[in-house]
């Protein structure tokens, strides 16, 4: 019969199995480690849960947003918790996330849509920013991935800006 590829096998419908090494196991589970990691991130936001948030991080990553640079967890921490706490309520959705995991660490691409809610604010309760995090991720001496270095980029926004702003109160005899 016919030489099978080296790493290959027939299967009971006759069909090529491919054998994963372990290498390719570890591969497989960093990118799904790194996946949850990001998803983690995106919840402890939503949650306010600004311990895990930090847990996220290394103690000295970087984060590049539109606003500046911000470079520490504390700082890191403290602007995310500045920006949501006014909020009502706010929604970091993640869509098509790229793992690429390497010999000396890993990136990560990642589309976003961040939905921002204040009640009662003039011109509208609602604010949506859409983008992409491009992030480089670090396994720590724990044995958890987290993140060094993150850039936040826009692409698009859409809604009422002044939902986002510190200094916007809710209208006149509106509930929070």
């Amino acid at each position: 019969g016919a030489r099978r590829p080296p790493g290959r096998r027939e299967g009971r419908d006759r069909r090529p199995v491919r054998i994963v090494t372990d290498t390719e196991s570890r591969r497989i589970a960093d990118r799904a480690e790194i996946h949850d990691l990001l998803v983690t991130l995106a919840l402890a936001q939503d949650a306010r849960d600004w311990t895990t948030l930090g847990d996220c991080f290394t103690p000295d990553a970087a984060y590049v947003h539109p606003g500046g640079e911000l470079v520490g967890v504390e700082p890191i921490v403290a602007r995310t918790r500045t920006a949501l706490t006014p909020l009502d309520a706010s929604q970091h959705l993640l869509g098509t996330i790229l793992v690429t995991v390497a010999e000396t660490g890993a990136s990560a691409v990642t589309y976003f849509q961040a939905q921002h809610v204040r009640r009662g604010t003039e011109g509208g309760d609602l604010y949506t920013i859409a983008g992409t995090y491009r992030d480089r991720l670090e396994r720590c001496d724990d044995g958890r991935w987290r993140v060094a270095h993150r850039t936040q980029e826009y692409t698009w926004r859409d809604g009422n800006p002044a939902v986002t702003r510190r200094n916007t109160a809710p209208a006149e005899g509106t509930p929070r």
